[in-house]
């Protein structure tokens, strides 16, 4: 039995599981839809949703820079790790010089935490930049999926997995 296991492990070992959740993911990202069956858009959906998340989050220098100039505490501990957003906070109060750096530093980690899933720098890049400040506003739920029936070799469930537009 499979209590409380998470994943899902689509007949494949390890390290081919791993590469064919990163292609789809970045295809996602990529096309902002993809085609798949069911059991992979499962499977990738909430990975994808968490690495959005993460962009959003931790990925403006400048947004995590006005958040500890103004002192906001608590939106700041959302969006980072509480050690985090007291660094940030104490920084900006100390030395407004230092806080750049210091931001321009979470930023980096973040940018490089989704490269340890997304190979392409590409994709990366457009994540960051163009996915993320998308849905600065939406606290979650960035994708949704279309049932299209079954595929016509072995009647396999397809789906339409989609960014949401806003």
């Amino acid at each position: 039995m499979r209590h409380r296991v998470a994943g899902k492990k689509l007949n494949r070992s390890t390290d081919q599981r791993a590469a064919l959740r990163r292609g789809l993911i970045s295809d996602l990202f990529r096309h902002d839809a993809i085609t798949t069956t069911a059991a992979r858009a499962d499977a990738i959906r909430g990975q994808a949703e968490r690495l959005i998340t993460l962009a959003r989050n931790r990925g403006s220098a400048t947004d995590l820079a006005e958040l500890a100039t103004a002192g906001d505490r608590a939106t700041l501990a959302r969006r980072v790790t509480p050690t985090q957003a007291e660094m940030l906070v104490r920084v900006a109060q100390t030395s407004p010089d230092g806080l750049a750096k210091t931001a321009a530093g979470i930023a980096a980690s973040a940018r490089r935490q989704a490269a340890r899933i997304l190979y392409n720098q590409d994709v990366i890049r457009r994540l960051f930049d163009e996915i993320a400040p998308r849905y600065a506003t939406r606290s979650g739920g960035y994708t949704r999926t279309f049932k299209l029936g079954m595929r016509k070799g072995d009647a396999a469930p397809m789906v339409k997995i989609e960014l949401l537009p806003e």
